[in-house]
């Protein structure tokens, strides 16, 4: 029996990504033709890539990962909010570290649109040479980019990586647990003491009411279910040893699928945690060491 993809193939990928273009005329003919003259399948490009910001969030039309590279396709209402686009340009530069590239649609010919989609693949090209000439360019393997192996290799994972899983079991084997069984949201680390690897859902689910500031770094978990459950939760966590939690949270990618996406190290607040608002996890490190989980007797959890 052939084994089992958790990854999309480049070929199903891409077809993903223009098809969330398909309904916005200029958008998809702008991204289709930077993309055929880029022509270049090491190089990974997101549509539609969501963008959080204190105060919401931002859809940057296009993006490259591996170059920190965006693009924004000026349509027709751009016409009447440039001074708002000019703030908009700044606060995405707060957020990213960069300016998006502009590319306008509205009130120029076929022919100016195409040669402004030529200059940017120019710039694109530029960027990727000197990636590769500092040896900062990893080529796009969605076999590799979720795998843990890819991250073993490397000795840790970060939280500027942007590190995600397709499955628990993957998160678990990147920290040297070789692990197979019931995929429950926490196992104890093979290596580290008092040290779980955790996969929450950071927003509120069932009888959970779970928060994650990113900014402050600070993780807030709730049960809303009944107060003695809450407090049954809490006092169990206080009075256990281990306070020390490697957080993958689950979330969704922008084509839908079920990710889980490296946090950071954190610690319990036993000050701050409490039976009423539950416990309060403050991020202590933004690094994490992997682990040979081949290395390692695999385990069966039940």
């Amino acid at each position: 029996m052939p084994k089992s993809r958790f990854y999309l193939t480049k070929k199903e990928y891409i077809k993903k990504q223009i098809a969330r273009t398909n309904k916005k005329d200029y958008e998809n003919y702008v991204i289709s033709r930077i993309i055929h003259r880029l022509d270049n399948l090491d190089v990974k490009f997101v549509t539609q890539q969501y963008i959080k910001k204190e105060d919401g969030y931002y859809l940057a039309d296009l993006y490259f990962p591996q170059l920190n590279y965006f693009i924004e396709i000026d349509e027709g209402h751009h016409l009447n909010q440039q001074e708002a686009d000019k703030v908009r340009d700044a606060d995405f530069h707060n957020v990213v570290g960069v300016s998006p590239k502009r590319i306008d649609v509205c009130n120029t010919t076929i022919k100016e649109i195409n040669d402004q989609c030529d200059q940017t693949v120019t710039e694109i090209e530029t960027r990727l040479i000197k990636r590769k000439r500092s040896g900062e360019f990893d080529p796009w393997d969605p076999e590799k980019e979720f795998s843990p192996d890819t991250w073993i290799k490397k000795g840790k994972i970060t939280t500027g990586d942007k590190v995600a899983f397709r499955r628990i079991v993957d998160g678990c084997k990147a920290m040297g647990l070789n692990y197979e069984g019931f995929q429950r949201a926490g196992a104890k680390h093979p290596f580290e003491e008092n040290t779980m690897i955790w996969f929450p859902k950071l927003y509120p689910n069932g009888a959970w009411e779970n928060f994650y500031d990113e900014e402050k770094g600070v993780i807030r978990e709730r049960n809303i279910e009944s107060d003695e459950k809450r407090m049954k939760h809490v006092k169990y966590h206080l009075n256990d040893h281990l306070k020390r939690r490697i957080v993958f949270a689950r979330v969704k990618d922008p084509l839908g699928f079920i990710l889980y996406r490296f946090r950071g190290i954190f610690e319990l607040d036993e000050d701050s945690s409490n039976y009423k608002d539950g416990l309060v996890w403050c991020r202590t490190n933004d690094e994490a060491k992997t682990y040979d989980y081949k290395k390692t007797k695999l385990q069966f959890v039940d």
